[in-house]
């Protein structure tokens, strides 16, 4: 009876979920029903719980009209180039091609929900991700024509609202993927993480460069019509004949690495002086060379991201190994020289590709963790994913870190710099020297010339037959 009430109350998704068999199936059932005798409470269904089976049915065939449709991938010189002389023909255009995109990107992570093994679609964690999904492609499927300057402000709203909704997501992703990490393939539960990232990146980043064309258009379109910034939008309906805009959005066509190296490095030392309760100046210092003078076209808040993560992961691991001469310097406040050996970056640059060297003398990577640092779920890192129940939000940005320690582990920074790297066509490497330090590499395509790395391949994921 308990077992019947608890599947009854699962996530109303589980209806379309792939049906397992023979022993991982009768596993699966068993590993229900324990969940179920172990909380004694039953699980909510959310804004769908009501659904009869017409209903879903339904559901279905507007979920499989989005996922026969291909996403229609762009470049970063694509964005950039489309910009520039933006007018407001070009910004209703672009607001009709954000709107018909996001379900179809949307539908092809619902649909990876649903070919989830049963035991992890009732995870609780996983259907909050598929529920926030769900509603964001009903919404927008469902959103008009954007005709004038006021429909696409509607949709920019719209948006706004859903990037917030949906920040909730990596950490409730996180902690999923660790609740089925023993209960479903390591490989099979990594690829549906990759997944759901990458697509997640690529969804925010169309978001987030149309609004921002979209700002910086009324913003010049208000001062061009000589309106104060307290008057409303009922004089910005139409643009004048001829008007336009140089703006182009979250792309930076020459960013300079070094500058954002430098910045980087000072954000991260901070954190660990912070945290440490260090002064000003203490942590490892970071020194830049090599092609110093280097630009390429990147989304800075993407390339930060990588940069932060792996000077983090530096200055961590060096902190702690020659902790003791921090000790040491701190009982002789006579010493001016360094505490900590300094992290080197070596920036290279050729026509296409933009090479970045992050090296330390943190003393290597132990091999007993090396071959899975870029998986999400291994169980030497899947425990520190139960760290996000004390995170409700994160955006996997740099400025983030301002509100969470260093010092908390999530074993998520690295294999999230990888994806970052890979959407634009690129990669991060690491290689270990034992007993010395680590060189982390990031390769990135210079010119913006490669279009989006997202994949609509469909994985089948079959619940593990080893978890007793």
């Amino acid at each position: 009876m308990l077992l019947a009430e608890y599947t009854q109350n699962a996530a109303p998704w589980c209806a379309h979920i792939h049906v397992l068999s023979g022993q991982a199936r009768t596993k699966a059932t068993l590993a229900v029903a324990w969940a179920a005798a172990s909380t004694q409470q039953p699980r909510t269904t959310g804004h769908s719980g009501g659904r009869n089976l017409q209903q879903k049915f339904y559901e279905n065939r507007i979920l499989d009209r989005y996922t026969a449709q291909e996403p229609k991938k762009v470049s970063l010189r694509q964005l950039v180039l489309f910009g520039r002389q933006l007018t407001q023909d070009k910004l209703i255009a672009s607001a009709n091609y954000v709107r018909t995109e996001l379900p179809v990107r949307l539908a092809h992570r619902i649909s990876d929900f649903q070919f989830l093994p049963y035991i992890a679609g009732t995870n609780p964690h996983l259907k909050t991700v598929y529920d926030l999904y769900w509603r964001a492609f009903d919404e927008f499927r469902k959103f008009p024509v954007v005709k004038t300057l006021d429909d696409n402000r509607r949709l920019c709203d719209s948006m706004r609202k859903n990037l917030l909704e949906h920040s909730q997501v990596i950490p409730q992703l996180g902690m999923g993927v660790s609740e089925c990490a023993d209960l479903v393939a390591q490989d099979d539960i990594d690829r549906f993480m990759h997944q759901m990232l990458v697509s997640r990146i690529s969804r925010r980043t169309l978001a987030e460069q149309h609004i921002t064309l979209s700002d910086q258009f009324d913003e010049d379109l208000r001062v061009h019509l000589g309106l104060r910034p307290d008057e409303g939008y009922s004089q910005m309906n139409v643009a004048p004949r001829g008007f336009s805009t140089q703006h182009i959005g979250i792309v930076r066509a020459d960013c300079n690495v070094a500058r954002l190296v430098h910045d980087c490095a000072l954000h991260a030392a901070g954190l660990y002086e912070d945290a440490y309760h260090l002064p000003p100046g203490s942590a490892p210092q970071v020194i830049v060379e090599g092609s110093t003078d280097a630009t390429f076209m990147c989304i800075p808040a993407h390339f930060s991201y990588i940069i932060h993560e792996l000077l983090k992961n530096s200055m961590s691991h060096v902190m702690q190994r020659f902790s003791a001469s921090l000790d040491d310097h701190v009982a002789d406040a006579k010493k001016c020289e360094p505490v900590f050996p300094p992290i080197r970056v070596t920036i290279c640059s050729s026509h296409s590709d933009i090479v970045v060297r992050v090296s330390d003398q943190s003393g290597g990577i132990s091999p007993n963790i090396l071959p899975y640092i870029w998986s999400f779920t291994h169980p030497l890192k899947a425990r520190n994913l139960h760290n996000f129940h004390s995170v409700p939000r994160m955006e996997a940005r740099m400025d983030e870190a301002d509100v969470v320690s260093p010092l908390t582990a999530f074993g998520f920074g690295l294999p999230m710099s990888r994806v970052y790297a890979k959407y634009w066509g690129g990669n991060v490497t690491v290689h270990s020297l034992p007993g010395y330090g680590v060189d982390a590499y990031v390769q990135m395509p210079r010119l913006g010339n490669a279009v989006e790395n997202i994949s609509n391949r469909r994985y089948h994921i079959d619940a593990t037959t080893t978890a007793e």
